[in-house]
């Protein structure tokens, strides 16, 4: 085995002699035709030059005399120029021309010496004698060009050879040692790095960053970071596009991060991040940099789908207690938690307030599931009052939670604690059914009653079975075509408008009426209504709350109804408390009110007396009615 590596060493050195050789010659030979290309160039330029003189009768025969010798040393290549012959056809019948075409201008110029009159003769040889050397010009290019690729080609290819020769002998005899490095740096990457982000993993993060904390005197803050929804991401879109996701972001934050900072991934789309800080603004400016960057990748790729990121940051000088890196991983989980899921980046920094809301959010939790087993959730209903008709038929389908103590708790405390324990798609059901239940009753028993709408989340509706569930639901009460009416909020309506689009259809198919709730608190346009069929609008109240005192604002909010209406779609206004409100919401031809002007939810039996009212003959005007009337004398006295 020895002998063999000191022959092949031997061996390899000849080569590379050889090759070395072969170079220089192949330099030489390329240089040489070069310089014949020179002189051909020269009796070009130099057999023009001599013929102006001659026309100009101004006889060079030192010129003559040159190009002849070129011409000779051309053709023989034993002249004193020492040029090379080019073995090649084209150009050899190009020379062959040249040189007959030269004496053929050396005749015509001894012709017009002794008379003037021949000067035409001399003319037209010399431009057919200048095309011609231009072709012999080019036929010469041509062919060191062709020639010098070859050579230079083997040139590399050989050199190549050598090398790659050179290499498996030096990694024969390296192999041992570039095989137990690479061991032990795959050995270092798997019990350290995360293998699709490549960031730490968690172990590894804990320890990097305790070390960092007790070796340094700078400010540090730990953010804990993940993504809203990335659940329904990968159940929808796949989990290539989660990946795709999670391994920018970590690149992101990974060319942003400074000496003596870190980064770890804790698992699926959770991220920590310890950085250190002059003001503490620093930190939050930073993340929402990163954050920013992840959402124009995800809207730049995937066509506007994204999610938002959460993150909890908890500042080490705003700890009581001097923890380990433990208890700062768990007070910037804690401040994670409370942030509330939506299409908005959000942010919380780790406070006592935080522990003490945690721990009643844990204390939902915990009954979750018993209480929805044990039906503790109560259906509430507010009703809709027609502005034309002053009748209070339709309604929303709210949801409340009675607990086994009898305490009523309002839909703010616990529909967030559902949707980050993806439950929220259970309790959706769950009014559904109870609303199904409701009108099937009332058809029984032979009772008037109209369209309730009931709403549907972001994790319910992005459901690949979404539109299966709720018609068989349908079905199963037999409740007949657009009794009921499904709202989705306008985050996550416009989220995704292509699945928006055929998820309507398919809806409106079933016999499904759709609304778009909550509309103005968003970035969605009102061009996008025109290619979506929905039935209903909800004009959230922030929307023209704010705007009813300005005229032009006042003057946008008419605009956008009269143009929906033209759309044949109807308007709601959501969360009316005043008269005034109504009056100029009546005036711009809004169709509905919904709001505690008119009503507040109501439990089942309330709302079921309203209907019974509404749809009984009317004697006196009912409530609403006469609150509709109040409304257009409010208008008349202050006009």
């Amino acid at each position: 085995m020895k002998n063999l590596g000191k022959i092949s060493v031997i061996v390899l050195f000849l080569l590379s002699i050889f090759v070395g050789s072969f170079t220089v010659y192949s330099i030489s030979k390329v240089q040489s035709y070069g310089t014949l290309i020179n002189y051909l160039g020269i009796v070009r330029g130099a057999t023009q030059r001599l013929v102006k003189l001659e026309l100009q009768q101004q006889p060079h025969d030192e010129l003559i005399a040159y190009i002849d010798d070129i011409i000779y040393d051309l053709k023989n290549t034993d002249g004193k120029y020492g040029l090379e012959k080019i073995p090649n056809v084209d150009y050899q019948q190009q020379f062959s021309a040249l040189n007959t075409l030269w004496h053929r201008v050396k005749s015509n110029i001894y012709a017009v010496r002794q008379n003037p009159a021949n000067s035409p003769l001399l003319l037209q040889s010399s431009e057919v004698h200048f095309e011609i050397a231009n072709n012999t010009v080019f036929a010469a290019d041509n062919y060191t060009t062709s020639k010098s690729h070859q050579l230079t080609l083997l040139s590399a290819l050989m050199l190549a050879g050598i090398i790659i020769m050179w290499i498996a002998l030096f990694m024969v005899y390296l192999r041992k040692l570039y095989s137990l490095e690479n061991s032990n740096k795959t050995l270092y990457d798997i019990t350290t790095k995360d293998p699709l982000t490549g960031a730490y993993n968690f172990e590894t993060f804990k320890k990097k960053a305790q070390k960092l904390l007790t070796q340094t005197t700078k400010k540090y803050s730990l953010s804990y970071v993940d993504f809203a929804d990335f659940k329904y991401i990968n159940d929808v879109f796949g989990y290539k596009y989660g990946d795709e996701i999670l391994i920018n972001y970590a690149a992101t934050i990974s060319n942003e991060l400074r000496t003596g900072e870190v980064l770890g991934r804790v698992s699926a789309d959770n991220f920590v991040i310890l950085r250190y800080y002059n003001e503490k603004n620093d930190i939050m400016v930073r993340q929402q940099q990163v954050d920013i960057k992840i959402t124009e990748f995800m809207h730049d790729m995937y066509g506007g789908q994204a999610v938002s990121v959460q993150c909890g940051i908890c500042y080490l000088e705003d700890l009581a207690e001097d923890l380990q890196i433990e208890g700062i991983l768990d007070r910037a989980n804690y401040a994670r938690k409370t942030v509330k899921t939506g299409l908005n980046r959000k942010y919380a920094v780790y406070d006592e307030s935080i522990r003490k809301q945690l721990r009643y959010e844990k204390s939902i939790e915990n009954r979750m599931l018993k209480s929805l087993e044990n039906e503790e959730f109560l259906v509430y209903f507010q009703p809709k009052v027609d502005l034309q008709t002053g009748r209070a038929t339709q309604a929303e389908a709210l949801v409340r939670w009675q607990t086994d103590e009898g305490l009523i708790i309002p839909p703010d405390k616990f529909i967030p604690i559902f949707e980050k324990k993806y439950l929220i798609s259970s309790l959706d059901q769950y009014v559904f059914k109870k609303v199904c239940a409701f009108i099937r009753r009332r058809l029984d028993a032979g009772l008037p009653v109209n369209t309730i709408s009931v709403n549907v989340s972001r994790l319910q509706f992005y459901n690949s079975d979404f539109v299966k569930i709720y018609e068989d639901i349908k079905n199963k009460f037999r409740i007949p075509d657009h009794l009921l009416e499904i709202e989705i909020t306008e985050s996550i309506a416009f989220d995704n408008v292509t699945f928006l689009e055929k998820t309507v259809s398919e809806l409106k198919s079933k016999g499904f009426l759709i609304s778009i709730d909550d509309f103005g608190t968003g970035f969605s346009s009102l061009s996008l209504l025109k290619n979506i069929p929905i039935d209903v609008l909800k004009i959230d109240q922030s929307f023209f709350r704010e705007s009813i005192h300005k005229e032009k604002d006042n003057i946008v909010i008419k605009g956008i109804i009269d143009l929906v209406n033209k759309l044949s779609i109807r308007t709601v206004a959501e969360g009316i408390e005043t008269a005034e409100q109504v009056a100029f919401l009546k005036s711009v031809n809004c169709n509905m009110i919904q709001g505690y002007f008119f009503y507040k939810p109501l439990p089942e039996d309330k709302f079921e007396a309203i209907l019974n009212k509404e749809y009984a003959v009317k004697k006196t005007a009912p409530a609403a009615d006469s609150k509709v009337l109040a409304a257009e004398n409010w208008t008349l006295q202050n006009n």
